[in-house]
This record gives C-alpha cells, sequence and structure tokens, in this order.
C-alpha cells in the first residue's frame, strides 16, 4: 500500500482542466476534462458524485486518445445543489453541458450511483451517444433482491437508502469526519479487505491519490450524497426502452459494492447486452480494462473517430 509518507496526494492525481458552466436557470454546473485533449469525447458518471472514475480513466484515455468529460452533479464540487431535481432533471443539465462545450456526440461510462443519470442521458440524448459502457453497475435499490450478493459497508449505506433515509446524513457526516482528521487512514481501512488484484493497484501513487482524494471529497458533500443515495433506492424513472446507443457492461467478480449479479439483472433489461467479468477484480483491479470500456463508450471498436 502507498506509504504515508510519500508526496501529498493532490500533488499525484492526473491533471484535469477544471471550468464551469452557467446553466440557464443560474445554476453552476462545474467539470473536468482529462485525458486527450482532441479524441471522442466519453462523459463520466461515478457515483455518488466522485470524480474517481474520471481521474483513474485519465491515463487510459490519454494513450487511447480519448477526452474524458467528468461533470460534478449538482452539490458535488462546485455545482449548485438542487434539492428537488430528479434523476432524469439532472441528465437535462447533463446534456446541456455536452451542447454548451459542442459536443454533438459523446459516449459514457459509469460506475455504481452514476448507472441511473447514465441511462437517463443516453435516454435524452439518443442518437448523439455513442456507446454506452458500464463498471460496476448497478440495479434501482428499490427491488426486493436489489442488494443479493452485496457485502461490507456498502450493504449498510444501501440499506438505509431503502428502509431509513433519514439516518444517511449522520453516517455520512461521521465518515466525512474520519476522512478530513486523516484521509490516509481512512484510506487504509476500505482498502484493507480488497482483493489482491486491487492492492497491487493501489501500489501506484497516482491511483492511490484518487482513492485517497476522492473518498474524501465525496462524503465531504453529506447532504449531496445522501441525496444521492435515496435516490438510488426510488424509481429512477429512466425508459430503458428508449437507450439505443450500444450497451456492454464490465464488473469485478469479487466486487461487494455491485456485484456481477446487478449487471446481469441490468444487461438483460438493455436486450441482452454484454458482460464481461474480470476474475479476481473488485473495482480498482477493473484498471485491466479500461482500454475496452473507453475503446466501446467512444466507439472506436467500431472504426468511428
Amino acid at each position: 500500500m502507498q506509504n504515508p509518507a510519500a508526496p501529498r496526494p493532490h500533488q499525484s492525481l492526473p491533471t484535469g482542466r477544471d471550468a464551469d458552466l452557467r446553466l440557464f436557470d443560474g445554476r453552476t454546473l462545474s467539470y473536468g476534462l482529462y485525458g486527450s485533449a482532441d479524441g471522442p469525447v466519453v462523459v463520466v458518471l461515478d457515483g455518488p458524485g466522485s470524480r474517481g472514475l474520471g481521474r483513474a480513466l485519465a491515463a487510459t484515455a490519454d494513450t487511447v486518445g480519448v477526452t474524458l468529460l467528468v461533470p460534478d452533479r449538482p452539490g458535488f464540487g462546485h455545482s449548485t445543489a438542487a434539492h428537488g431535481h430528479s434523476i432524469v432533471d439532472v441528465s437535462g443539465d447533463l446534456l446541456a453541458l455536452t451542447r454548451s462545450l459542442g459536443f454533438e456526440r459523446f459516449g459514457i461510462v459509469a460506475q455504481s450511483g452514476g448507472t441511473p443519470y447514465a441511462l437517463a442521458l443516453a435516454s435524452a440524448a439518443r442518437s448523439s451517444v455513442l456507446g454506452l459502457s458500464f463498471v460496476g453497475g448497478i440495479v434501482p435499490l428499490n427491488e426486493p433482491d436489489a442488494l443479493r450478493d452485496v457485502r461490507g459497508p456498502s450493504r449498510t449505506m444501501f440499506t438505509l437508502a431503502r428502509r431509513a433515509p433519514w439516518l444517511l446524513p449522520p453516517l455520512i457526516g461521521l465518515v466525512a469526519r474520519k476522512s478530513r482528521k486523516n484521509p490516509e487512514a481512512a484510506a487504509r481501512a476500505y482498502a484493507k479487505d480488497l482483493p489482491e488484484a486491487d492492492r497491487a493497484v493501489l501500489e501506484d501513487p497516482t491511483m492511490w491519490a484518487i482513492h485517497t482524494v476522492t473518498s474524501a471529497e465525496a462524503v465531504s458533500a453529506t447532504a449531496a450524497f445522501a441525496r444521492e443515495a435515496r435516490l438510488l433506492a426510488q424509481p429512477w424513472g429512466v425508459d430503458l426502452s428508449t437507450v439505443t446507443a450500444p450497451v456492454a457492461f464490465w464488473v469485478g467478480e469479487l466486487d461487494p459494492t455491485h456485484p456481477p449479479v446487478m449487471s446481469r439483472r441490468m444487461a438483460q433489461r438493455l436486450g441482452g447486452a454484454p458482460v464481461t467479468v474480470v476474475p479476481g477484480a473488485a473495482t480498482f483491479g477493473m484498471v485491466r480494462v479500461f482500454g475496452d470500456v473507453l475503446r466501446h463508450a467512444a466507439a472506436l471498436d467500431q472504426g468511428h473517430s
């Protein structure tokens, strides 16, 4: 695991080009651009409200030749909180962002709590979406058997989102306080139970920095984090029949948060999309398939540019 005496985590983060968009109603939507400066665009939606996946994909995106657009959903980063906004409403903001930047066609990569936002964006953008890749997708948490095979802290969080959402803010607040007090210790506590493939990835100083900094950032937006968790446990309001882009799933064999059964269920609802289970991996170990994930989303595996 990364030595706590190493350079500060922020110094090892991938360099992004940050900016803000002023939406039509005066709200702010902040975002970062990573990877190649002039490649096909892929919108990256992690969850809740995390830039973790986008940062983790940055090096591969640069190699593959893809530009990553990583937006901060309401209440995260510099984005204005929007308490009454649904998942579908947020997808409208995301589509406005792509249009404002001149991206008429784009791919989407999503993970975890980013899953419904990716589906909603794909539904709204229709033929503008080149491809839709999931790296550990989830199903609506309100469904009776949604938590099958879910383990660890995420099971507690998901259960509260379903049954006692009013307890989410104090729980997330407690995690945020621990992260602020000692982000390295909080990161190590999470990483100690990861499979060997994931721990090996975290030996990379950049990946360790992404894990440490991004985890602390996400929970620091306590109200927004809790709100997104509640939305995941409600009907998402997305008509899956309107998702027309090619879809593919990748998921770690040992993923305790969004186990393979979730990807398989969602894939069936999306017309039998392919599901690739990565042996020995949980979440960080998925780095080995990032190239495939990005090429599918950007339609590079179909010869498009």
